[in-house]
Formats: C-alpha cells, structure tokens, sequence
C-alpha cells in the first residue's frame, strides 16, 4: 500500500514589516536626539562682565504650622511640629521665631469641629509674639 505524500509547502516568514518598525524607530531616535554641536557652534563668544555685585535676598523662612485638634468636651489641644503646646509655650515659641526672622509667618490648621474661639486664641498668640502674617488653612472638597 503506497501513501502518496503531498508536497510540502515551504513556509516564507515576511520580513517587510519588521524592517519597515525597525527603520521608523532609527527614525525616531534620529529625529528625536539632539546634537550639542549644532546647539552650541559658536562657543568663542567675550561675555559681559557686570560692575556692581548683586545683592543676595534672604529665603523667606518655613511658616510655622498651628494645628489646632478637637477634643471631646468643646476643647482643643495645639500641635507645632510634631509637639503637643499650650497657649504660653506656643506664644514663646512664636516669640523666638519672630526674633530669628522679622517676616515670620503662621498657618493655622483647625480641625473642623473645633470652636472658633480655639483658633482665635492662637491668633492671639500671634500678636503677642508680633507676627502680623497669619493664614488659615481649610481643605477644599470638589
């Protein structure tokens, strides 16, 4: 019994389109890379040189970050960096910033169910220490 075979396909992978991908990126990276001689042709150039030195302006200082938290009852405790202060030890602190710095600023962060009263005090503190910068903090919902 004889089987006839068919004849065997030879199989062709095409290779257009990997060539056309590889020339579009040699493309891209060509078009895209840039050149610093061709930015930069002229580099012998005499610069002006300035007659008076330039007066350096002072870093405004960090503002100093109030957070006024609620506690049960309608009372409220005060958290500056980290540390928990009360009213006279918040006014000295404030008092020693405005000493370092003239411009020194104050943020007041109040929780929400904190009584106005709370944050009016820290704004007191604040003009007993003599800073006149002083900003509330609120979060925006959108």
């Amino acid at each position: 019994m004889g089987f006839q075979h068919e004849a065997e396909e030879v199989m062709h992978i095409d290779m257009t389109p990997m060539v056309d991908a590889i020339f579009a990126i040699i493309l891209f990276l060509l078009v895209t890379s840039s050149y610093l001689e061709s930015l930069e042709q002229d580099v012998n150039i005499a610069l002006p040189s300035m007659g008076t030195k330039i007066k350096v302006v002072k870093i405004p200082a960090r503002p100093i970050t109030v957070n006024v938290r609620y506690l049960p009852g309608g009372n409220a405790y005060y958290h500056v960096e980290n540390q928990k202060l009360t009213l006279t030890m918040l006014t000295i602190n404030m008092t020693r910033a405005r000493v370092r710095d003239v411009d020194q600023s104050v943020v007041i962060r109040g929780d929400k169910d904190v009584k106005w009263d709370h944050i009016a005090k820290v704004m007191g503190c604040c003009a007993q220490a003599g800073i006149t910068k002083v900003s509330a903090s609120l979060q925006v919902n959108e």
